[in-house]
């Protein structure tokens, strides 16, 4: 074996959160004696981001939304790169990452679908799915629920699907408790339901705000809830908060780079989505300790093990979240317990090694090697 399979990732750019977070998390662990990795970027990358990075970046100069003219650079790009698999994330990677692979003449072509129960799709969207994944080599997701799901709406052939949970770096970071809750302006006496993210449709605060409208006057006097993330909808958000007299009790901190460490403050994390993949803030939640209370999306139930290491809520019904809440507040050893369980288990299960392990065996099958 005397040369290494190279294998280009793309995405939108290094710079979100969620899901270009992660893939620049998981090419830190996969380059191997077996694999060449680099990322190609749809918007250009800022050079101190590159050179901080160790694998080569190189972009296809996207100038905004409106330039449809990358998509020949992007081609472009991937030709240069002679890629023998092409691996395609998010949205864009999903129709134009993949529409430039096959138009570049790459032979195998993986897709991550971080987004797997969005089902809101165009005819055009749902006509480009068919047709993308019959030239898609394998489709990776994260819990076999979530799978079927691509099967059943997408067509998706069960053959081309792959699990892969996603993992972080698992070394403890010693977040200190009382400087978090110092910064989150939280009284000793407290209870802190942090939510974290962007303020849209999917993550659902609307049904946050009802929920802890609808918790006890008793306990809702000594408990804050406090967003972290910005959004087209805050300004919405903001007055239904006054309207549901509980502005007092909310707060809106906005986008914050230090999130991770403010987790060390919260007694619960709280998140209401329509639907999620496998979202990277209750790994986090998980490695810190802390407790979740989550809508049943798709996927949650394989995440937590229906509640065993988290407060899963029957519905999204405003009473069934806040009960949750109640139940997880009124019994601080039973919310211990299920802190520490899912602490336990994603040392276990969501290290990005693993992760990164699960890929290097995806490629190096798909090449025709022996993993």
């Amino acid at each position: 074996m005397t040369e290494k399979i190279r294998v280009l990732h793309i995405l939108p750019s290094v710079s979100g959160y969620g899901a270009e977070r992660l893939t620049v998390e998981l090419l830190r662990y996969l380059p191997s004696a077996q694999l060449d990795v680099s990322l190609l970027t749809i918007y250009e990358t800022p050079p101190e981001a590159r050179q901080a990075l160790p694998f080569r970046i190189v972009h296809a100069g996207r100038k905004n939304r409106h330039d449809r003219f990358f998509l020949g650079r992007l081609i472009r790009e991937i030709r240069r790169c002679r890629p023998d698999i092409v691996h395609t994330h998010t949205h864009a990677g999903k129709y134009w990452g993949r529409v430039a692979a096959v138009l570049a003449g790459a032979k195998r072509i993986v897709h991550t679908e971080h987004n797997p129960c969005d089902f809101r799709r165009t005819l055009l969207e749902r006509v480009a799915d068919w047709t993308l994944h019959r030239v898609t080599s394998r489709v990776v997701t994260f819990f076999r629920e979530q799978g079927a799901a691509l099967i059943r709406f997408e067509s998706l052939p069960e053959r081309k699907l792959v699990i892969i949970p996603n993992g972080l770096p698992l070394s403890s970071t010693g977040e200190d408790r009382g400087a978090a809750r110092t910064s989150l302006d939280v009284r000793p006496d407290e209870f802190a339901i942090l939510m974290i993210g962007r303020m849209e449709y999917q993550k659902n605060h609307i049904l946050a705000l009802r929920a802890f409208a609808a918790i006890s006057q008793e306990i809702r006097a000594r408990t804050l809830l406090l967003f972290i993330g910005s959004g087209r909808e805050e300004i919405v958000l903001r007055g239904l908060s006054h309207a549901l007299h509980i502005a007092d009790r909310v707060r809106f901190l906005g986008y914050r780079n230090d999130a991770r460490s403010l987790l060390a403050g919260a007694d619960l994390t709280l998140m209401t989505s329509w639907f999620e993949g496998m979202p990277l803030v209750l790994l986090e939640a998980m490695i810190a300790g802390v407790p979740i209370v989550t809508t049943p999306w798709l996927g949650a139930r394989n995440m937590l093990s229906d509640g065993r290491f988290g407060f899963l809520t029957p519905g999204f019904e405003p009473n069934q979240v806040s009960s949750e809440i109640e139940r997880a507040l009124s019994h601080p050893r039973m919310r211990g317990e299920v802190a520490e369980r899912a602490q336990r288990h994603v040392s276990l299960t969501y290290d990005i090694r693993r992760m990164a392990d699960a890929h290097q065996r995806m490629y190096l099958e798909l090449f025709g090697w022996a993993a």
